[in-house]
């Protein structure tokens, strides 16, 4: 008879279960990496190399779906019974104890972790102890929603490439210790740091910047830059209140934040920040040229001229920018003879019109573009925003009768996609 009539035998499922130990230790870690720490410890009883494949993953990551009690444990377990280096510990949870953290980062510490991600959904009760600054070995460091206290004398983050701090507390240390201290820094995130409003970046290796929250100073001299996204958040309670302009003779806050940015390849600001840049003195010429500017991404609303001058500011220093997505401002000075003669765009190829809220302006501003950008290929308008006019065929109609200096620019009304 067949052998399929046949049970098998316990030792020839024990030979099969077996070929789990033959695997090479590095696949089993890779194999156990994709798995959640809970089911990779459960699956460790299979075999006995598993298991010790397991205690070694060099990857730690914690998302379980838990109580911050039940997550403490798990954590607690796990490092407990690791062998061998930390390259990643990461950690999404809603809460977890000052003590719990200070235990977890002095193991991390021992073995020299070099990503460590850390981010809760209770900021004011989590706490994140000084000794997290004694990773020395940390090449990546995102922090979220708690509070983080620093020693009193730091000595800085030597190896650290990467930096994210969000809805964070600060204690104990500047932003501009704790970036100047990071001399390898390449990328910088910095997303609503608590009672911080003065922010000063001196980074000689950024590379990358992306700055949110509500600073009533922003100085940056980072030589290296390429890229830059900064919004200013400070929409008061009731309404719009345009800054008041700093006529005492103080320096320029556009020389401040963007006068050194002499590599920036591309830029993003939002429409408060243009409003913070236009309190200030705004001079026709930055210190640098931005020869290597090739992407401006400005949402400017432009309440008042000082922050459309701010945008022309940018303009003016950026002779090479390629793409411009602009929110066309409500002030209507595209036809003036001054800027007509400036000659911005030369090398412009792509516009892409973020919204607008005066039809003049944007007719104003679309006729300007396309009668002086002479390598312009396309101008593109979201759909949305025309058929939402009270006359968008007369509105189409005037756009297409627009003069085109390139020959080969075109007007594309573009959709955006359904959610």
């Amino acid at each position: 008879m067949g052998d399929h009539l046949h049970p098998k035998k316990k030792d020839d499922f024990d030979i099969n279960l077996d070929f789990i130990s033959s695997l090479p230790a590095e696949l089993l870690q890779k194999i156990l990496g994709k798995l959640p720490i809970k089911e990779a410890a459960r699956n460790s009883i299979l075999s006995s190399k598993w298991n010790c494949s397991w205690a070694e993953i060099p990857d730690l990551v914690f998302k379980e779906d838990c109580t911050p009690s039940q997550l403490a444990r798990i954590v607690d377990m796990v490092l407990l019974a690791h062998k061998g280096p930390i390259t990643t510990f990461e950690l999404d949870g809603e809460y977890a104890s000052e003590e719990a953290i200070n235990s977890w980062v002095a193991i991390l510490s021992q073995n020299a972790v070099k990503n460590l991600h850390l981010r809760f959904d209770i900021f004011e009760d989590c706490k994140i102890p000084p000794s997290i600054f004694s990773c020395h070995k940390l090449e990546q460091l995102d922090i979220s929603e708690c509070c983080i206290d620093a020693p009193e004398c730091f000595e800085g983050l030597k190896l650290l490439r990467n930096l994210s701090i969000s809805n964070c507390y600060l204690w104990g240390i500047t932003i501009e210790k704790l970036v100047s201290s990071c001399p390898l820094l390449q990328n910088l995130t910095l997303s609503y740091i608590f009672e911080h409003d003065n922010i000063v970046i001196h980074g000689p290796n950024l590379r990358r910047l992306n700055i949110l929250g509500r600073f009533t100073h922003l100085s940056l001299e980072a030589p290296k830059l390429i890229s830059a996204s900064i919004f200013r958040d400070c929409i008061p309670l009731f309404g719009y209140q345009p800054f008041a302009l700093a006529n005492d003779g103080s320096k320029s806050k556009i020389l401040c934040a963007l006068g050194q940015l002499s590599d920036i390849e591309n830029l993003e600001i939002g429409s408060m920040f243009c409003a913070y840049l236009a309190s200030g003195p705004i001079p026709k010429k930055l210190p640098v040229i931005f020869h290597h500017l090739k992407r401006i991404v400005i949402h400017l609303y432009g309440r008042t001229k000082e922050e459309v001058e701010v945008a022309l500011c940018i303009f003016r220093n950026a002779p090479n920018v390629r793409t411009l997505y602009l929110r066309v401002p409500s002030q209507n000075i595209w036809g003036e003879q001054r800027i007509r003669t400036m000659s911005l765009f030369k090398h412009l190829q792509e516009v892409k019109i973020l919204g607008f809220n005066d039809v003049v302006s944007m007719l104003g501003f679309a006729k300007f573009i396309l009668s002086t950008a002479p390598v312009l290929e396309k101008l593109v308008i979201d759909e949305d925003d025309v058929s939402g006019l009270e006359d968008s065929l007369a509105f189409v109609m005037k756009l297409a009768s627009f003069s085109r200096l390139s020959s080969k620019a075109v007007i594309v009304f573009d959709r955006k996609p359904s959610n």
